[in-house]
């Protein structure tokens, strides 16, 4: 599979969620946040987005912890007033350096950036008039070259040097700039300047939530003069989404969200370039520099003038050969394979299973297979694996009765089945199918399928041994069927299982804890349960004080203490 194709497909199989992104848990799913976003057009008061650094790190742009990394180790000079605390601070290492230091630092890696899903998505979302203004606190340029990629060129402003009070002077569609631009006079990057630009925008901040709903991703809002304002502005009079890839609400969030929870709502578990694809798909406003490759480029052609001729009036068209071949690719029946791409773009998955099929018939047999291109193959796996998802999710989001019938689980698992055969060494296929048992298992309580997940959870670390994501719902499972089964063998194997997870992310260990009380050793236990509370990744205060696990834990003083000190 080409570069390309495979920043096309990333957005589909993450693996900590499907395509859709949004979990049947949530409030709102994406195509109720898709309908409102429609609403809102056409009720001429299009939504606002907010972006900030979560938006572009899959182009390339380092998070803050990955920032204060590269600090200690290029600047370290610069930071050898600071104590070893605060040297893992990144307002703090910020704060040392000089704004050419800073400007160094981010440079590299905003010149080397590529344009990612998450900003092809808000350029086609602004282009289609579905928001009309993006706010960044980004310093890159992402954005705009996204809207370049794709004809569009809105107004762009910096307010590290403008006047915020002439905000009804702002000609939209626009990108505005709240802390500055990489290549700009000023960029805003510690926590004392951020602070005080964010009292200076406070009538604007107080002016956008009041008269558009917004959207917010790629935004933690942690320790930061914005959301102070956005806690202090928010009224709930414009609907707010605030997308985060926290699966819950961070706790310096929780009290907002209370305060407004039926106006103000956190959709958890999201990757940035996953809601703008699947936003974009669900508005159906994909690009057509993307569907229709030679129609896009003959307006692009259309816009550029005869090229001069010395000391004449006259000129010449020198692109007329280039814009004729262009037209006459536009004539041209695409290939099956660039069909099945703009089917998968547009989230036709249906339609691609269709069209392979209309051509080859059943692939999945071993007479047809051979025959089948390896791209198509691959294509063929991918449509099923997500047309699996798409369906599962419709059905698990109905209001019906919670066991639902097995026949409908059974036929949406077959479109696996038939996909096997095809990728029977792919990873990521079996760690898809896995989850998605794990989903239909929690949802139904049925042992069989807690199993069954298992199998292909397994399948999946034989081909990637020792993987993060299966080995951790793998242990999950085993801890449900101990309880299911009253069968404490399991809780062994699953402690296996999330010691292995543990290599790789040694930060989220609840279910460690949980684990190691169930085995009644403790002392494990509450190490663990520390440093989640360090990591600031424990349950909320309730689920820990309901939690079966804990049971025995929750009779030591310990535990008391432990809860006055995390919450």
């Amino acid at each position: 599979m080409s570069t390309f194709q495979k920043k096309i497909y990333e957005h589909i199989s993450k693996e900590l969620g499907f395509d859709f992104g949004i979990s049947k848990h949530q409030t709102f799913n994406l195509k109720d946040i898709a309908e409102l976003v429609r609403q809102a057009k056409e009720s001429e008061t299009p939504y606002t987005i907010l972006t900030g650094a979560g938006c572009s790190q899959s182009a390339g742009i380092p998070l803050a912890g990955e920032l204060v990394k590269e600090m200690n180790q290029k600047f370290s000079v610069q930071l050898r007033n600071l104590s070893e605390k605060d040297r893992s601070n990144y307002n703090k290492c910020m704060n040392a350096l000089t704004h050419q230091e800073r400007r160094r630092l981010l440079q590299n890696h905003i010149k080397n950036a590529n344009i990612n899903w998450a900003h092809i998505g808000l350029a086609a979302l602004m282009d289609n008039g579905y928001t009309q203004r993006v706010l960044t606190f980004n310093f890159d340029n992402i954005l705009m070259r996204a809207c370049g990629l794709i004809g569009l060129y809105p107004s762009i402003y910096d307010f590290t040097n403008a006047d915020v009070n002439l905000q009804n002077l702002i000609i939209d569609p626009s990108i505005i700039y709240l802390h500055g631009q990489s290549y700009g006079f000023r960029q805003l990057n510690d926590e004392n300047e951020t602070k005080s630009h964010a009292n200076n925008m406070t009538n604007f901040i107080a002016q956008t939530l009041n008269t558009s709903p917004v959207i917010v991703a790629g935004y933690s809002g942690y320790n930061d003069g914005f959301f102070e304002q956005i806690d202090k502005h928010y009224c709930g009079e414009q609907r707010l989404f605030w997308i985060g890839y926290e699966k819950e609400i961070p706790e310096h969030l929780r009290d907002f969200f209370k305060k407004y929870k039926n106006h103000a709502h956190y959709i958890g578990g999201q990757d940035a370039d996953d809601f703008f694809v699947s936003l974009m798909q669900n508005l159906k406003c994909l690009p057509s520099f993307f569907t229709q490759h030679a129609q896009h480029t003959i307006r692009i052609l259309d816009e550029v003038i005869d090229f001069p001729i010395p000391n004449t009036d006259g000129g010449v068209n020198i692109l007329s050969d280039l814009h004729q071949q262009m037209v006459e690719l536009g004539k041209q029946i695409l290939s099956l394979t660039a069909i099945l791409n703009s089917f998968m773009m547009e989230g036709k998955y249906s339609e691609v299973i269709k069209a392979i099929e209309d051509k080859y018939g059943k692939i999945s047999t071993t007479s047809n297979s051979d025959i089948v291109d390896k791209e198509v193959k691959k294509l063929y796996v991918w449509a099923q694996i997500n047309q699996a998802n798409k369906d599962w999710f419709e059905l698990s989001s109905k209001d019906i009765d919670p066991n639902i019938h097995l026949s409908d689980i059974d036929a949406i698992l077959k479109r696996f089945e038939k996909a096997e055969f095809l990728q029977h060494d792919m990873y990521e296929f079996y760690l898809e199918w896995g989850l998605i048992l794990n989903d239909m298992a929690e949802t139904t309580n049925n042992i069989d399928i807690y199993k069954k997940s298992n199998i292909q959870l397994e399948k999946a670390d034989n081909i990637q041994p020792s993987a993060l994501t299966p080995n951790t719902v793998w242990g999950v499972n085993l801890l449900k069927l101990a309880e299911l089964e009253g069968d404490v063998s399991y809780n062994e194997q699953a402690l296996e299982k999330l010691l292995v997870a543990e290599l790789h992310d040694s930060e989220e260990v609840y279910n460690l804890a949980c684990v190691y009380a169930r085995l009644k050793e403790f002392d494990n236990a509450k190490k663990k349960l520390k440093i989640c509370q360090k990591n600031n990744v424990l349950p909320e205060k309730e689920h820990l004080l309901k939690d079966p696990d804990l049971k025995l834990l929750r009779e030591d003083i310990w535990f008391d203490d432990f809860i006055s000190d995390a919450y």
